[in-house]
């Protein structure tokens, strides 16, 4: 009897082990599918896993990739799907500073940041704004990174840097920003831009796009359109029915065209328009480190914007007053947007003053700037002259009165020339030393 009891109870030790080797091994397996169903999502009726595609240069950013129900539980077992979090729909709300990631039950696509603001030195990131902007449009500069990062509903100029030569800091400035905003930025091309498809950059804070040559007008007008959409915009994605989403996207480009990487209508206040010098022009080494001390340096740079005090107050819907931010690389933009008449008047106005640079202003009618033109406009209408000077060149007439005409074709063919002094009374328009040194200083062509 004695050997039949250790028996059983050998055998009830035996079944107790078992029991926890299988628990074990449950509890093994339960805790396996919590991990991996952490990269799943269940969004209404549908299953997503959160994938990260990689870029045009290679590097990951946040996607969501639509999957079957089957297709799941083909790679993981039917026991994932309980572990699977659900939610109502997807929403897109921005924040940095009091991000959520689910709001009322709905899955917030847009990306909490890794970085966390703590206070330190960010010396790097600031030498580079400096390097980019300049002394003049530092402030600006900063100001501008602070409304993304404090404010990113908060709508802005598009950003345009350019530079023909190499080794400027272009894109070591699109780094600090894409490597600030992570997820929620997106470096893309202009294939990218003009497809018909713009998921992939649609829902971004930052859009950077490099390379940059899209002189195409309606390429201009769509991002003028999106720069300051206060509604919501259509997302068209391949083979998949189109939605619509609020867009708060901010546009920075990158191009070696200067003057013509973009179609920039005259006087738009959306532009902001910088060249930027080599790093030679300023004395600066390079730094084969720069990226990492960038990296290295985000959470002290995110306090720092944090606590500072912006020094431009709202004055537009871009924010800030256009004065701001007006370079002459941004009215090198100006003066290629204007008509080839246009450009023949201010050429005109230009060499007549340097003909006679003791004069600060001169007046001339319409028949007086198409004698002077006749060989470069011929057969050009008299309304095409007045519509370059009253709406190009933003000239208002003058009643008639007496004014003296200085004459460039003269001057050119007659040593001995001598304007006539009083001996014009039409109705003109003035032009001044002072306005026409802006444009020389503006236009290289000049």
């Amino acid at each position: 009897m004695k050997k039949l009891e250790i028996n059983e109870t050998t055998l009830q030790a035996a079944s107790n082990q078992n029991e926890n080797q299988a628990a074990a091994e449950a509890e093994k397996i339960v805790k396996r599918l919590k991990e991996r169903s952490k990269y799943y999502i269940r969004v209404g009726d549908n299953y997503f896993k959160i994938v990260y595609r990689p870029d045009k240069e290679g590097k990951p950013y946040k996607d969501y990739l639509k999957l079957n129900k089957s297709t799941i539980i083909d790679d993981h077992t039917h026991g994932i799907i309980k572990y699977i979090s659900k939610y109502d729909d997807f929403c897109m709300v921005a924040s940095h500073t009091n991000y959520r990631q689910v709001i009322n039950g709905f899955y917030n696509e847009y990306s909490e940041l890794t970085h966390k603001p703590k206070q330190g030195n960010c010396e790097t990131i600031l030498k580079v704004i400096g390097h980019v902007f300049g002394e003049h449009y530092f402030d600006f500069a900063l100001d501008y990174l602070q409304l993304l990062y404090t404010d990113p509903y908060q709508r802005l100029p598009i950003l345009l840097l350019e530079s023909q030569e190499k080794n400027t800091g272009k894109s070591t400035f699109a780094n600090v920003v894409y490597k600030i905003f992570q997820d929620n930025a997106i470096k893309i091309g202009n294939n990218d831009l003009q497809s018909d498809f713009n998921s992939v950059w649609v829902k971004r804070l930052c859009i950077i796009v490099d390379e940059t040559s899209l002189e195409k007008k309606g390429i201009t007008q769509m991002l003028k359109r999106f720069s300051t959409e206060t509604g919501k915009v259509t997302v068209n994605e391949k083979n998949k029915a189109q939605t619509e989403i609020d867009f708060f996207g901010k546009f920075l480009f990158i191009s070696n065209e200067e003057g013509k990487a973009l179609f920039i209508e005259r006087d738009d206040p959306r532009w902001a328009v910088f060249k930027v010098p080599t790093f030679a022009e300023k004395g600066i080494k390079d730094d084969p480190l720069i990226d990492e001390k960038i990296e290295k340096e985000i959470p002290a740079f995110l306090h720092f914007l944090g606590q500072r005090t912006l020094k431009y107050s709202r004055q537009s819907r871009m924010y800030f007053n256009p004065v701001v931010y007006q370079t002459a690389q941004l009215q090198l933009y100006y003066n290629n947007s204007i008509s080839k008449v246009a450009q023949y008047i201010k050429k005109l106005m230009v060499d007549t003053f340097d003909l006679f640079p003791q004069e600060e202003n001169m007046k001339f009618g319409i028949a007086d700037i198409m004698e002077e033109l006749k060989t470069e406009l011929r057969n050009v209408e008299r309304e095409k002259v007045r519509f370059a000077i009253e709406k190009e060149l933003n000239k208002t007439p003058q009643p008639r009165t007496h004014y003296t005409l200085y004459s460039r074709r003269s001057a050119e063919t007659n040593p001995h020339y001598h304007p006539l002094k009083n001996g014009q009374n039409k109705v003109h328009y003035t032009f001044s030393k002072f306005e026409v040194e802006t444009w020389k200083s503006t236009n290289d062509d000049f």
